[in-house]
């Protein structure tokens, strides 16, 4: 725990021992969450409950993990709820040193979020208490801490715990924006830019049916706090250190320096280029992303246009391939025209992928080789953090 993937791995590891658990006790018996597990049994004595415990005890130890375990209670806190089994009831739990608090009304959040939280707060105590009465010895806690944020609420016991049915709606591909808001800002982004969708993207458009107000949403973002902003200056500050020192190393590794594809830059990592193809016709740029340097993406580049097997691999061989058979000569120049980073685990965006969705949006249709529908591609930089992949 504690790691980028702590939590995916905990989980893992702990269905993997509970299926053995499941196998030997009955699933109805036994249930786990992440690191902390929880199990009854019925008509079983001291005794017996003992060698259940030691039982599991040595299960864990089989795998080089160890565990502590409680046996013979009747009244047990698990996560946020408290069980009794003596009376059949539960309600909801909180640390002795957990004092619960909320965003203030006044901060700078977006009003639906700001509006939300007594509501959600309501569900979820009510899902945590049995009946009226466990709610009734539970909120006064919270309502406290509501109106020392600002809120004048109060909360309410919610009955129907079943959700509404949802409908049975048809799934789009849902493109989402997501603005950050700030009160500062007084125009109506998203009415704004919903009003832009509908205006170069009007139903005669080829590009309507993917944005369009049905599968183009907006959604607004929270700022960042204090604590990011300092993390991120202090990173920037490192950072910039850091790419002094790489600016000093060696930058070009290929034998003869002037046939270097980049102008003697070919390991700069990380980058938007753009290929220019020139013809006795006419000129277009294909612009690329590579994460790694740019002499391994060269490298491939120049196995799809030597094999015709990958000629369908980018819309560069395809162009490529289409001159050779209509007998066309043509030069490739090589640039770079931005450097940005790729996929953050921590922040979930990927810089290279944006930037170079900005660049094709910005470049001249006439001469861009470039899909449109690449500005709706996933980010590929992301599939290294998961599990499956490693």
């Amino acid at each position: 725990m504690g790691s980028y993937d702590g939590a995916e791995v905990c989980e893992l590891v702990g269905l993997f021992i509970l299926h053995d658990l499941c196998n030997e006790y009955g699933k109805d018996n036994i249930g786990l969450y992440r690191d902390d597990g929880l199990a009854i049994f019925k008509h079983t004595s001291g005794p017996q409950a003992e060698r259940i415990r030691k039982d599991v005890t040595r299960r864990f130890k089989t795998h080089g993990l160890n565990i502590t375990i409680q046996t013979n209670l009747k009244i047990v806190n698990y996560l946020d709820v408290t069980f009794d089994l003596t009376n059949s009831t539960y309600c909801p739990y909180r640390k002795p040193n957990d004092h619960p608090q909320y965003i203030n009304t006044k901060s700078n959040h977006p009003p639906n979020i700001i509006k939300q939280i007594p509501a959600s707060i309501s569900r979820r105590i009510s899902d945590n208490s049995s009946n009226e009465d466990a709610f009734n010895k539970a909120k006064p806690v919270y309502n406290s801490a509501l109106k020392a944020s600002g809120y004048t609420e109060t909360l309410t016991y919610n009955k129907d715990k079943q959700p509404a049915r949802p409908r049975r709606n048809r799934q789009r591909n849902i493109i989402w924006y997501n603005p950050p808001f700030s009160k500062n800002v007084k125009a109506n982004v998203s009415r704004t830019f919903l009003k832009l969708i509908s205006k170069h993207f009007p139903k005669q458009h080829k590009y309507h049916s993917l944005f369009n107000k049905n599968n183009v949403k907006v959604s607004y973002s929270c700022m960042d706090n204090m604590k990011s902003i300092i993390n991120k200056h202090n990173k920037k500050e490192t950072n910039a250190n850091n790419d002094t020192n790489t600016d000093n190393q060696v930058q070009c590794n290929c034998r003869n320096k002037d046939q270097c594809p980049l102008d003697n830059k070919c390991l700069t990592s990380s980058v938007i280029y753009n290929a220019q193809v020139t013809t006795n016709n006419a000129t277009k740029n294909y612009i690329g992303l590579t994460e790694g340097t740019f002499k391994q993406r060269f490298s491939q580049h120049k196995a799809t246009f030597k094999h015709r097997k990958y000629t369908n691999s980018t819309e560069l061989s395809k162009y490529i391939w289409k001159l050779r058979d209509n007998n066309q000569d043509s030069n490739i120049k090589w640039t770079i025209i931005s450097r940005a980073r790729p996929y953050n685990n921590i922040s979930k965006r990927c810089d290279l992928c944006l930037t170079e969705k900005l660049m094709i949006i910005t470049a001249n249709p006439d001469r861009i080789l470039n899909k449109r529908s690449e500005l709706i591609s996933k980010c590929r930089h992301e599939n290294k953090f998961y599990l499956r992949n490693n």
